[in-house]
This record gives C-alpha cells, sequence and structure tokens, in this order.
C-alpha cells in the first residue's frame, strides 16, 4: 500500500527541481512616472496613463511566469509584463540576443505564432521617432494585437500591446506614443 502523501510529495519535488528563473537583463519600472528602464540592454520606454508592470520574472505569476519559463528555455527573456490599472489592456517587453535583422525576426515570430492568430493583418517597416522597426497587427481569441520588433546592439526586442478591438482604437495612438519615447540610454 501506497503512503497519501506520495502524489502531493512528487509533485513538489518536481517543482523545487525546476530550473530557477533567470533575471539576465535587470530592470526596472517607475511607476511614478512611467518610465520603464532596462540600463543592461541601453533602452527606456515611458508609459502613458497607468500601467503595472512587472519586470522580474521571478515575480510574474500565472501565464506570465509560464511564458517566461518557456521563454527561458527558447534562451530569450520575457523584460517586463503588465496591464493597464483597470486590467483591459496588457503589455510585454521581451529581448533575445540573436543578432538578426528586426525584419527577419519579425518574421520568425510570425511563422512560430502562425496557427494561434486567427487574422493577421500585416506586417510594416516603420521609422519612430527614427529607429527603424516592423510593426505587426494580428488577433488572436478576440483581441487586437500590435507588436513592434526593433534591434539594439546584437539584441532583438519585440514590445507587444493587447487589448478588445474597440479599445484598441481608442488607444492605438497611446501605444504609439509609448513605443515613440523608445530612448536609448547609458549603462551606468
Amino acid at each position: 500500500m501506497r503512503p497519501r502523501f506520495a502524489a502531493p510529495a512528487l509533485a513538489i519535488l518536481a517543482l523545487q527541481c525546476a530550473a530557477p528563473l533567470e533575471h539576465f537583463y535587470p530592470d526596472t519600472y517607475f511607476p511614478a512616472d512611467g518610465v520603464y528602464q532596462n540600463k543592461s540592454l541601453r533602452f527606456s520606454l515611458t508609459f502613458r496613463g497607468g500601467w503595472r508592470l512587472t519586470t522580474d520574472p521571478r515575480d510574474m505569476r500565472g501565464a506570465s511566469r509560464n511564458f517566461a519559463r518557456e521563454l527561458q528555455e527558447r534562451h530569450a527573456e520575457l523584460l517586463f509584463a503588465g496591464t493597464t490599472v483597470e486590467g483591459n489592456q496588457g503589455v510585454r517587453g521581451i529581448a533575445a540576443n540573436l543578432n538578426i535583422p528586426y525584419n527577419e525576426y519579425a518574421d520568425r515570430i510570425r511563422e512560430i505564432n502562425r496557427e494561434d492568430v486567427h487574422e493577421d493583418l500585416g506586417i510594416t517597416e516603420t521609422i519612430i521617432d527614427g529607429i527603424p522597426m516592423v510593426r505587426w497587427d494580428y488577433t488572436v481569441s478576440g483581441f487586437r494585437f500590435v507588436e513592434f520588433f526593433f534591434v539594439l546592439d546584437t539584441y532583438n526586442v519585440r514590445i507587444a500591446f493587447w487589448t478588445r478591438p474597440a479599445i484598441f482604437e481608442r488607444f492605438e495612438s497611446v501605444y504609439l506614443d509609448i513605443m515613440s519615447s523608445l530612448d536609448f540610454i547609458s549603462r551606468y
């Protein structure tokens, strides 16, 4: 006869054996002024309106934590994940040290996510505040997404915003404003 505690004990042991989440590119979010700053990768973004961001994958919960773990298995990092204070809009930032052109990175991500995307609204090369990048618009499960892909040194970065289509129409200019705040900063 097997002891009753064996299954829970095995589950706990399996969780303890999972590799710990790393924080490769330490960063900070200052909610008082809405500034996300990543000195490791040397960039910052200013978020207009009320956003709550978690920047350390070890502090993330639920789906964000699982996604952070999945990305780390692919040698990428979920830099931040967050929502507006109302919880009706989401954002995330991802970095991977791939050293490939931003349009090639966007094409790879588009192909990886092909089966999950319900409507692909296309990829557009754009320049926002003097920085060349790619914009990808699509829908998944009733949510409208816009992702921006750019390169910093050897790092490929993607920033995604999403919400319901009606809200997206009203806030697209805010997402563009946030992306136009992209600034390259010093490590020190």
